[in-house]
């Protein structure tokens, strides 16, 4: 015996719990989404630099060889310095996904000298 004004709430109910579901799920996709392009980012911006500093060693330019590679890997280098210990340190974005802005990470290679 239920009363007349209670008929249908449950599937009522059960559409909010499958809306809630899903919004959920949305929100744990986007997330994992920016952790792994920002994972993405990080590693090309340690293998650009590692790569920048490597040419550099050997007397080229190392800030021209990260453009290249940067661009290679679908990215743009927002910047390259090459410090006073003869490192450099770039600054890398990759285009996000979904809607999502660019991951960026940043990197420091070569020299000599400790990290700060």
């Amino acid at each position: 015996m239920t009363d007349e004004g209670e008929r249908g709430s449950a599937g009522v109910l059960a559409v909010w719990a499958a809306v809630l579901v899903v919004c959920v799920m949305s929100a744990a996709l986007t997330l994992g989404s920016a952790v792994v392009a920002r994972h993405r980012a990080a590693r090309t911006a340690d293998l650009t630099a590692l790569a920048a500093a490597g040419v550099m060693a050997h007397g080229g330019d190392g800030c021209a060889a990260a453009l290249r590679l940067t661009a290679a890997a679908g990215g743009s280098l927002l910047g390259c310095e090459v410090l006073p210990d003869g490192s450099v340190q770039l600054l890398v974005a990759l285009p996000g996904s979904r809607g999502m802005p660019p991951a960026r990470a940043r990197a420091r290679a070569g020299g000599g000298g400790a990290a700060p």
